[in-house]
């Protein structure tokens, strides 16, 4: 037996080939593995097969009006049940996100212990009421937070979960759906099939595994608008504006990378330059949050980049399984275009911590200073564990580069108050003042499932008519 398919089996063996070599699709909790085999190798280098359907319309046909007729608390008691059934399989779910994302055992906990939050916070979500359901799961600037937006009419919601995050996708996007009333379909990233699955079956032993599909396939051209009430997106921009092309209903998450402007001292600079080198190198580079670009005032930043320097210099790369720190990107052709970048960069006069090495699908984490604005890195995400430094003798030119990178949805603001103020007016996104914690509610910006300057852009701390949201 395949080990993807084999640690799947231990979660729900209904879910995998009779060869256990594949992982099936499911059409309203019922699993199938009639249709094409289509094999998929993850960055570990492990293979499996995915089947998918001869026709996904089948998996839209779910009983919307029966599941409208369960009541609120019984489908937060499934919900709620689902949360505990996570513990009975987390080290098997753990470690199958590990092997198909890359992420360190730790972080994959991290991501399970999310989707257990958002499960047992489905209570305030059930209680919304009006038109638009709307649910605020929780919402902590200590810890981490969860929100949801659904938009609630007639039909099938589908889910479309994150390769960097599948799990969590699959949980937190189902969840919001079904707690209102709505059947969930989940579009497994490509890759990350067995993860997802995982998600699924967690659903499928409670009362809500009826309203519950799981479609592998490559794409949205083969699914229409008209078989789908409402699209709930993890991913980039630029995933977004592609899936808007194919659904208008589409509630998006798309927090994204992040950059770092440093023109106030922080508290702590060797622990700020540790907490930059991880949050860059999560998940290889590729997780949401984290940190791409570092802008900084030359006397700030010159420390800054030597702890940097120093702590990426003692990182392990290699599989997450054992114990390493940096795993590997998602595809060669990933690394391909990070050294392209790294290149080029290079070439217009940026300093490399160390030599660019690659073995396969593993990347070196790099921290790469002085890069100037015509190199590409400063304005591509580059999705690699790599930290692009930019030092300035004048804040404000750092400022005004700040607000021009496009590929940053949040930027971490050490310095005054009327600094990230002064900036969020220049830029859309989230805007975040730094301080002890700040990190994470970069972190939990990724827990959102919604825009979230829209979603708590629409309180009464922030005016509707502000593009930002400023954290302070």
């Amino acid at each position: 037996m395949s080990e993807v398919p084999g640690l799947l089996k231990s979660i729900d063996e209904v879910l995998v080939t009779d060869d256990g070599l594949g992982v099936r699709y499911v059409v309203g909790g019922q699993a199938s593995e009639q249709g094409r085999r289509v094999w998929v190798e993850t960055p570990l280098g492990l293979r499996y097969y995915i089947t998918v359907p001869p026709d996904p319309s089948p998996a839209f046909r779910l009983r919307y009006d029966s599941l409208s007729l369960m009541s609120p608390s019984d489908r937060v008691e499934s919900l709620l049940e689902a949360s505990d059934a996570i513990d009975d399989y987390k080290d098997a779910i753990i470690k199958v996100i590990s092997m198909e994302t890359g992420k360190k055992l730790s972080e994959a906990r991290d991501e399970v212990e999310a989707s257990q939050a958002i499960l047992s916070q489905a209570q305030e979500l059930a209680s919304a009421r009006g038109g638009s359901l709307t649910g605020r799961l929780h919402f902590d600037m200590s810890g981490e937070w969860t929100s949801t937006t659904v938009h609630s009419r007639e039909g099938v919601g589908l889910v479309l979960p994150p390769f960097t995050s599948p799990f969590f996708g699959a949980i937190a996007g189902a969840a919001s759906l079904l707690a209102n009333g709505m059947p969930a379909v989940v579009k497994s990233p490509w890759g990350a099939s067995a993860s997802t699955a995982a998600a699924v079956a967690i659903l499928r032993g409670t009362d809500l595994g009826d309203f519950v599909s799981l479609v592998n396939m490559n794409g949205y051209s083969r699914l229409t608008e008209q078989d789908v009430a409402a699209t709930v997106l993890f991913g980039r921009e630029s995933t977004r504006l592609s899936v808007s092309r194919t659904f208008s209903n589409v509630i998006a998450n798309c927090s994204g990378r992040a950059a770092l402007l440093l023109c106030g001292e922080p508290n702590d600079i060797e622990s700020l330059a540790r907490q930059v080198v991880d949050s860059a190198v999560s998940n290889a580079g590729q997780a949401c949050g984290s940190v791409r670009w570092v802008l900084a005032s030359r006397r700030l930043g010159e420390e800054l980049l030597d702890s940097m320097e120093d702590y990426i210099s003692q990182l392990s790369v290699g599989s997450p399984l054992e114990g390493k720190d940096v795993g590997p990107l998602r595809t060669r052709g990933l690394v391909d275009r990070a050294v392209k970048l790294i290149n080029d960069a290079a070439s217009k006069g940026a300093s490399l911590s160390d030599e660019v090495n690659v073995n396969g699908n593993y990347v070196s984490p790099l921290v790469i200073s002085d890069v100037p604005r015509g190199a590409e890195l400063l304005w591509t995400d580059v999705q690699a564990p790599i930290v692009s430094v930019s030092l300035y003798d004048d804040c404000s030119e750092a400022s005004q580069v700040a607000a021009m990178i496009e590929g940053s949805t949040a930027v971490l603001v050490y310095g005054s108050v009327s600094a990230a103020l002064q900036l969020s007016k220049l830029r859309q996104g989230v805007i975040i003042r730094g301080r002890d914690d700040s990190f994470e509610a970069l972190k939990a910006l990724c827990h959102v499932v919604g825009d979230p300057v829209k979603y708590f852009g629409e309180g009464p701390e922030v005016p509707t008519t502000r593009t930002s949201l400023l954290l302070l």
